[in-house]
């Protein structure tokens, strides 16, 4: 045996190409190998506290134990969520920056401005869906109102007279409502508040007909026995509200209004990070432990998708969404 081959045994020899091909290897694959090794943002556009918020902590907690690294929130609110969205848009495509967001930001925000500083379809890249937020129809318990029928019976009975409440104009809620009065053909006004909870004093006062919000918000509400919870804008009854029957069983088909959550990257951040992130996140969602929190926030949980999966359903939403918010004519700029 030469010296040569003494010296190249078949163990050395494999290190040997192994250490070539790690230093033939293009930078951004080892870094792409390493992700992360160092924090990661996850930027809500919303104030801490919301539905959102809540949900993007208990799943960034899990991201953070999977993956090694702390993934940090950032709230950077404002202008429906622009603010916050455009931040990350903007943000080196490296997997260090992501959004944390929703519906709104990816396509009811394109109907609803004239500009935005980002185009949601290409300056992001969908990184996974996380849950869906159904809207319940709600009247005040003093209205003695109880069943669908029964709501719109009142509201043709005196055409004009009636209100509905949003928490603000182009708000999931108040788009709900006018999708909801469209398709009863009934004629009922909208009142804008600035937020939630203004909306829900004038309702529980009487002074509003009817408004439709997420479970996080109404569910105490109708627990407490001061709402009633007409109907559940989603196909299937939901666990946190069992005896409130579905749009389709209160009698009016296919009526949906609903919000997502999800995970977005900037475009261009390299497909093995994407793709990483989209592994942790589904497991995040399915975690027993956290299936359990969010079953109890009153929202639905994403089945895992591939990121191909998640790119089509929002294409598909936007499609849907965008064209009827423009019909609309409420403009926010």
């Amino acid at each position: 045996m030469s010296t040569f081959s003494r010296y190249f045994s078949p163990r050395r020899r494999a290190l040997a190409c192994a250490f070539v091909l790690a230093a033939l290897a293009p930078p951004t694959a080892l870094a792409d190998a390493a992700y992360p090794n160092r924090p990661v943002r996850l930027v809500v556009p919303f104030p801490a506290g919301g539905n959102t918020d809540q949900v993007a902590r208990l799943l960034a907690q899990s991201l953070t134990e999977q993956m090694g690294q702390p993934f940090v929130i950032d709230n950077k609110a404002g202008a429906g969520g622009n603010i916050g969205v455009d931040n990350v848009a903007k943000s080196a495509p490296d997997g260090y920056s992501l959004a944390y967001s929703t519906l709104s930001t990816y396509a009811l925000n394109v109907g609803l401005y004239s500009k935005l500083p980002f185009d949601s379809v290409k300056d992001l890249v969908p990184v996974a869906l996380t849950v869906r937020v159904p809207l319940v129809l709600v009247v005040p318990a003093s209205s003695g109102i109880k069943t669908l029928p029964e709501l719109l019976q009142l509201l043709k009975s005196r055409p004009g007279q009636f209100n509905y409440a949003s928490a603000g104009n182009g708000t999931s809620s108040h788009i709900a409502c006018h999708v909801f009065t469209r398709m009863a053909g009934v004629d009922v006004q909208h009142i804008a508040y600035k937020g939630t909870g203004p909306a829900m004093t004038d309702l529980l006062a009487g002074r509003i007909a009817f408004a439709m919000d997420a479970p996080s918000v109404v569910n105490p509400m109708i627990k407490a026995g001061r709402l009633n919870a007409i109907a559940v804008a989603v196909p299937q009854r939901m666990k946190s509200l069992p005896n409130v029957p579905t749009f389709d069983e209160a009698g009016m088909k296919n009526f949906r209004a609903y919000s997502w959550n999800a995970i977005w990257a900037p475009a261009g951040t390299p497909a093995p990070v994407l793709d990483k992130l989209n592994a942790a996140t589904n497991k995040a969602v399915a975690d027993p432990v956290n299936a359990k929190r969010i079953e109890e926030a009153g929202v639905v949980a994403f089945p895992a998708m591939t990121r191909a999966e998640v790119e089509k359903f929002m294409r598909s939403e936007y499609d849907v969404w965008v064209p009827l918010v423009r019909t609309m004519g409420v403009k926010l700029d």
